[in-house]
Order: C-alpha cells, then structure tokens, then sequence
C-alpha cells in the first residue's frame, strides 16, 4: 500500500469521525453528519482506489460505534457508502450531471434494500417513524383538548399523517436526492484545487428533461380524473419539487441575465419564492412551462 495513500485516508477518517461527533452531540450541528460521505469520496479520488474508500468506510463505522451506539454508526455506513459510489463513479470519469442520478439510484436501491433486510429482523423503520409522529400529534391533541378548535386540529393532524404515510416513499427519495445533490457540490468544491472533480452546471442552467412535462401531465389528468393512487399522488410531489427547481433555475437565469441582480440578493429572492404557498406554486407552473418551451432562448 502507498505510504501517502495511507496517511491521507488516516486524516480522512480522522475528519470524518470528528464530523459525526460534532453531528451526534451538538445537536443545532447535527447536518453535518450527512456530509459524512464526502471524505470517503476524496480517499477514493485522491488514491484512485475502491479499496481505500471501503477500508476508511470500514475505519468510520468502528469508531461511530465506539464512541456513539450502533444506530449512528450503521447510519453513518449507509451515508459513507454513498461516498464510495460517488467517489467511484468521480474516477471512473462520469459527468457531474451523471455522477448525482447514478449516485441517487445506487442510494435509493441501497436504502430500499436496507429497510427489507431489517423488517426481516422484526425492525420497521416506517412504522417506527409513523408511530412517532402520531405520538406527537397526540401530544399535540392533549394540549389543545379543550380549545374550541379541537375538532378541527385534529381533522387536520389526522389528514397529516395520513398525507405523510402516503407520500413517504417520495419524500425518502427527495431526502436521498438532496443529500447526493449537497455532498457531491461540496465535494467539487474541496477539490477544485485538484481538478479532479467537475463541478454542475450554474444553477441557472438547471432544467428539467422535456419528458418529464408530459409526465406530469398525464399523472395529473389521472389523479383527478380516473382514480386517486399513492403512485401518482408520489409521482406528482417528487416532479412538483423537480419543477419548481426548475422554476427558480429560471428565475435566476432571468434576473442574472436580463437585470444582472447581485447574485446574493437573487438567492435571496429565491428562497422568499420557495418559502410561500403561492409563490411556490408559481414557480413549479413556471418550471413546466420552462421545460415545454425553454424560456432561456427568449430571455
């Protein structure tokens, strides 16, 4: 094994293992143990070796388990196993655009596969998770018993779960997207000094497959005129999200390009846009209409 190979995935271990400490027990900092994946990621790259990421994946999950508890450190194994699939994909000279949805699809499979192997086990992770959040609303319930208003917060705590026991699965798969999504633009950042990694187009450019328009169409017209189904109820919130991306990603091209706006105070605008209802619903209109005609030759 090469001496400096070895010395820089001792320091990546060394990193990583201080991020799921900092994320495990300061709890206002707890994001940063889903950014675990990124050093894995650069031991790969930098030694040009899938034997080197599974040995610092091997290393991290010891030391959680040590110093934290089983659950951390198998959490922290899942979130490392996405670096070694994107530290791979980085080396095997994969688009960026490519590295993030092979790297996704490889997650999901991953997680979904997880999830089966500990329901054999007696471990229903969704269940589980259900189960809290209905405890909460109960809680919730008790505080509020004698408003006047009862009746009515517990109408709509029950239709929350309900919505949520429905739109689990996209929302598994907006939460994998978006961590792939982070750590691979971190990652391009760290080692943009090393041009090993390419970074993603300009969020400007970001804009959804033409496909995906007609997608969403027919999905509509089904849920609302043929028969209301947990398949197209998820398939509508995940190309929601993917739309009004795309939305925004146009709303930025339009005030870079057309008005040159101060690129911190467009982001800003672009967050106010996603925060609200109507605005929101605005931006995932646009995003259609963005994607059946491409507004950018227009602008």
């Amino acid at each position: 094994m090469n001496s400096k190979n070895i010395v820089n995935g001792a320091l990546m271990v060394a990193v990583a293992v201080i991020m799921v400490l900092i994320g495990s027990y300061v709890p206002p900092l707890f994001f940063i143990l889903f950014f675990v994946s990124v050093p894995v990621s650069v031991v790969i790259i930098r030694s040009n070796s899938l034997l080197y990421g599974i040995l610092t994946t091997a290393l991290i999950f010891l030391a959680t388990f040590l110093f934290t508890d089983i659950i951390t450190a198998s959490i922290v194994a899942g979130l490392s196993a996405i670096g070694i699939a994107m530290g791979y994909l980085v080396k095997s000279g994969s688009t960026p655009q490519n590295v993030v949805v092979e790297t996704g699809a490889i997650s999901l499979l991953g997680f979904v596969g997880v999830l089966y192997a500990l329901k054999l086990f007696g471990i229903n992770v969704i269940k589980s998770i259900l189960d809290d959040y209905q405890q909460i609303g109960k809680q919730i319930l008790d505080i509020y018993k004698n408003s006047p208003d009862a009746a009515y917060i517990r109408s709509m705590i029950s239709y929350t779960l309900e919505s949520l026991k429905e739109l689990m699965p996209s929302i598994f798969v907006i939460m994998i997207a978006l961590i792939v999504l982070v750590n691979y633009m971190l990652l391009s950042r760290i080692m943009a000094k090393e041009g090993k990694v390419k970074k993603l187009p300009p969020f400007m450019f970001w804009r959804m497959p033409y496909m995906t328009g007609w997608i969403f169409i027919g999905a509509l017209l089904y849920q609302y005129f043929v028969n209301s189904s947990v398949v197209a109820s998820n398939l509508l919130l995940l190309l929601s999200i993917g739309f009004t991306v795309s939305g925004l990603s146009y709303v930025k091209y339009f005030m870079t390009k057309r008005f040159n706006v101060n690129s911190l105070i467009s982001d800003v605008v672009l967050v106010a846009l996603f925060m609200f209802p109507i605005t929101f619903s605005l931006m995932t209109l646009l995003g259609v209409i963005d994607t059946s005609m491409n507004l950018r030759r227009f602008t």
